[in-house]
C-alpha cells in the first residue's frame, strides 16, 4: 500500500512538472495507460465468462454502480466547453465492456433462469417420459447446478449429490430397467 501511494505521488509531482513545461504526451500516455489497465481488467470477466459459459463472482450491484459511473462521466465530458475526444473514448470504452458483461449476464444467467422458471417444466411427468423415453438429470437427482455444464465449476456440485447418482444408477440397473441417466452429471 505504501508503495503504491509512493508512485501515485511521484506521479502527481512528475505530471505537474510535465504540464508546467507544455508537455502533454506524459498525461496522455496516463490516461491510455489507465485505460488499458481497467480494459484488461474488465477483459479478464470475458475471459472467464467465454471459459465457463456463464456469469460467475461478477456482483452486478458493483457492475451497475460503475456503468453509472461511466455515463455520468460521459455527459460531463460532452458538457464541458470544450470536448475532450481522449475522455469521452476512455469512459466510453469501460462503459461498453460493462454492458458486455451485463449482457453476457442476462444472456447466460437470466434467461436460463427465466426459461427454467416459466418456460418448461422441472420434474416431468410419467406420460412425458413415456412419450419422449428420457429423463433429465434435475428429475432424478437431488443435486442442484446452476447450469449444465459438463465441469465441476458450480459450487452447489456436492459429494453427496454425487452418491445419490450412483445410487439410483445402481439401483435402476439391478431391476433390469435401461438407463436413461446421462453418463455424467453437471
Amino acid at each position: 500500500m505504501c508503495l503504491m501511494g509512493g508512485v501515485q505521488a511521484g506521479l502527481i509531482f512528475a505530471l505537474r512538472h510535465s504540464k508546467e513545461r507544455d508537455l502533454e504526451w506524459p498525461l496522455i500516455l496516463v490516461a491510455v495507460l489507465a485505460a488499458a489497465l481497467l480494459a484488461a481488467g474488465v477483459g479478464s470477466h470475458y475471459v472467464d465468462i467465454y471459459m465457463h459459459r456463464t456469469v460467475r463472482g461478477i456482483s452486478f450491484i458493483f457492475v451497475g454502480i460503475d456503468a453509472l459511473g461511466d455515463v455520468f462521466s460521459l455527459l460531463s465530458v460532452i458538457f464541458q466547453p470544450q470536448i475532450d475526444v481522449l475522455g469521452m473514448v476512455i469512459y466510453a470504452t469501460e462503459l461498453v465492456l460493462w454492458m458486455g458483461v451485463f449482457a453476457c449476464g442476462a444472456y447466460y444467467n437470466l434467461l436460463p433462469w427465466l426459461k427454467e422458471k416459466y418456460g418448461k417444466r422441472i420434474v416431468p411427468t410419467t406420460s412425458d417420459i413415456a412419450r419422449t423415453g428420457e429423463t433429465t438429470a434435475n428429475a432424478n437427482t437431488t443435486s442442484i447446478a446452476l447450469h449444465d455444464l459438463p465441469s465441476s465449476t458450480s459450487v452447489f456440485r456436492t459429494p453427496s449429490a454425487e452418491l445419490d447418482v450412483h445410487r439410483q444408477r445402481s439401483a435402476h440397473s439391478r431391476i433390469g430397467g435401461v438407463s436413461h441417466l446421462p453418463s455424467r452429471v453437471s
